[in-house]
């Protein structure tokens, strides 16, 4: 059984290592989509084994160590040999632009990428492949500070960015540890990260920015378990999450009904002063369109919905997100109040997640990163 369990490991690396040569020409990206389908199942068959011999930390220790060693190498590999290139997404591109803005002294809040076309900051290299050049940011501030430091590292090139995204993302995998620890997972459960086709795929090959918000996200919940003597962090946590990746703000509720009293008015207080410190800079010269293309997004953007495509049938598309919107919020009502889930945060933000996917209008797959730290229902506070 180890010795499958071994060499398991090697064939995802030996693909991996096949698969991160290609350029973007066609048949190497039928090639991609083929070796990824294979990694997704030696990976499922991989946590299989891993769970019929309940693999533990411990009694595993070198059999553990070598999967650290197997799972880093794939990372690197992905992160530091993908080329110069990212073409499964082109959302990149964009994160790199507006780092460019704001090193500059440009409010990416109010100023979109074709009002720079004549401009000197029109490089050949990202410039020509930004998403929507028409519409001014959509992401909060401290993605644009990360975007800038992203920028600052390697100019107009994504090795900046992947580098971050590299770092960010070994710090996920050390919180992923302490997280299954400190809930008392079943260790084999870790490997449910380590080996995950979709983070490698989606944030170190495709580079989204969810990255950086999840090692915040995890972190948040460890302290959440002692949360009585931790409320500043979490506060200051959360506050740093919801101004990297908005979706953050739909666990708040939960984690904000689960503290106490006194506990309540202190994570208010930090965490509303956090948003505002960071929002700040921006909102000098561009006032309430600090949200840049928010709103647009909420209005018009679909791809990939499903019920409410099913509503666009019945119903305009207006009140289609309408229907989708009130479900959501009413979602809230029993989460928070039925005995069932009351002050079992981790549970209810999962479940509220789970309600997201299922009617928002646009969900893309990297969306789904936001489940992962609610892996095993014995996490549940």
């Amino acid at each position: 059984m180890k010795k499958i369990l071994i060499i398991i490991p090697l064939i995802i690396l030996t693909l991996f290592m096949y698969l991160i040569f290609p350029k973007s020409d066609s048949p190497n990206i039928v090639k991609f989509l083929i070796l990824s389908q294979v990694i997704f199942v030696l990976y499922l068959f991989f946590l299989y084994l891993t769970k019929k011999i309940s693999f533990s930390f411990r009694e595993n220790k070198k059999l553990f160590i070598y999967f650290i060693i197997i799972g880093l190498l794939i990372r690197m590999s992905v992160s530091f040999f993908s080329g110069d290139i990212s073409y499964l997404s082109d959302d990149v591109y964009r994160y790199i632009w507006e780092g460019k803005l704001i090193t500059n002294n440009y409010n990416p809040y109010i100023t979109s990428p074709e009002e720079m076309m004549s401009t000197p900051l029109a490089d050949t290299t990202i410039y020509p492949k930004i998403n929507h050049p028409w519409h001014v940011t959509i992401y909060p501030p401290m993605s644009q500070y990360l975007f800038a430091l992203s920028y600052m590292i390697s100019g107009d090139s994504l090795e900046g960015f992947k580098l971050l995204a590299f770092l960010f993302e070994l710090l996920s995998l050390l919180l992923m540890y302490q997280f299954i620890r400190k809930y008392q997972l079943p260790d084999w459960s870790f490997l449910i990260y380590l080996f995950s086709p979709f983070i490698m795929i989606e944030f170190l090959f495709s580079n989204h920015l969810d990255i950086f918000g999840l090692p915040i996200l995890i972190g948040a919940l460890i302290l959440l378990k002692d949360y009585k003597k931790q409320i500043y962090p979490i506060s200051f946590l959360l506050a740093i999450g919801v101004l990297i990746k908005f979706y953050i703000l739909f666990f708040i509720p939960f984690i904000f009904f689960y503290f106490g009293s006194k506990e309540k008015i202190k994570f208010l207080l930090i965490f509303t002063l956090t948003i505002l410190l960071f929002y700040l800079p921006f909102t000098l010269n561009s006032g309430l369109d600090v949200f840049g293309s928010l709103f647009v997004y909420l209005d018009s953007w679909q791809y990939n919905g499903s019920v409410y495509l099913l509503l666009q049938q019945i119903f305009s598309e207006e009140t289609a997100r309408y229907i989708c919107f009130a479900i959501f919020s009413g979602s809230y009502i029993p989460l928070l109040l039925l005995k069932r889930f009351k002050n079992k945060p981790i549970l209810q933000s999962f479940i509220i997640f789970g309600v997201y996917i299922i009617v928002t209008p646009t969900i893309f797959n990297w969306y789904l990163l936001w489940m992962i730290p609610f892996i095993d229902r014995k996490s549940v506070v």
